[in-house]
Formats: structure tokens, sequence, C-alpha cells
């Protein structure tokens, strides 16, 4: 395949499976939470946390295009998937970790949904440590 085709194709794919990552970890996790609503109301504190999310993910999409080359397409799409997939995963539990343990007093999920942009920035962080040490397990 020619290069420039497989580095557009890699370039939406991995920005498809962002979104879709962020979009499903909202539907499943976040039930409590209407991404789009916050948003469109005016939600900094969403926008940063989903933001960041996104942002996370990509660095790991980023990470396995950087790794060794399979010489499959298929298999480096489905390394792609399972680190995306894996990272949103270990991340979604540290938060949930932190808002229960770290933060027993604060509920991350209430205090964005009603803006707080603390909350939005401590809680996309988490999303991007976790994808920095996968990057760092990925390139290594």
């Amino acid at each position: 395949m020619n290069v420039a085709v497989e580095s557009l194709l890699w370039l939406f794919g991995g920005s498809l499976l962002s979104i879709a990552i962020v979009i499903t970890y909202d539907y499943i996790f976040f039930r409590r939470f209407n991404l789009q609503e916050a948003i469109s109301n005016g939600n900094l504190s969403a926008a940063i946390f989903f933001g960041l999310m996104a942002l996370g993910i990509g660095l790991v999409v980023f990470a396995v295009l950087l790794s060794p080359s399979t010489k499959s397409l298929l298999d480096d799409v489905i390394q792609t998937i399972l680190w995306s997939v894996s990272a949103s995963f270990v991340a979604t539990i540290l938060f949930y970790v932190c808002d229960k343990i770290l933060l027993p007093k604060v509920n991350l999920e209430d205090e964005i949904r009603k803006g707080n942009v603390a909350a939005g920035v401590f809680s996309g962080l988490i999303y991007i440590l976790v994808s920095l040490i996968a990057v760092s397990v990925i390139l290594t």
C-alpha cells in the first residue's frame, strides 16, 4: 500500500478510535453525565476532562504507530485498538480509585457535571498519566 495512503488511513483511523472510545466511555461509565449537553451548556470542566481523555487515547495511538511494525496492517490495527482500550480501562479504574479512596469527600463525576474545572483537570490528567505510562511500555 502507498505510504501516503496508509498514513492518511492511520490519521483518520486513530482519530476515529479516540473519539469512539471517549463516546463509549461516556455512555458506559458516566451514565449520569451527558457530554453533549454539558458541552452545549458551556461546561468547561467537561470539555477539559473529555478533551484530555481523547488526548490520552491519541498518545497511545501515537506510541503504537511509533513502535516497530509487525508488517501486517491488520495486526497493527488490532494492537492499536487493544492498547487504546486497555489504557482507557486502566485509567477509568484509576479515576474511580482516586474518586473513592484519594478524594472520598469529593465525587469527581458530580463535580465535573457541576462545572468544577479543578475536578475536570484532575480527572483528565489521570487519563494522561496512564496514557504516558502506556506509551513508555509500548515504546520499550
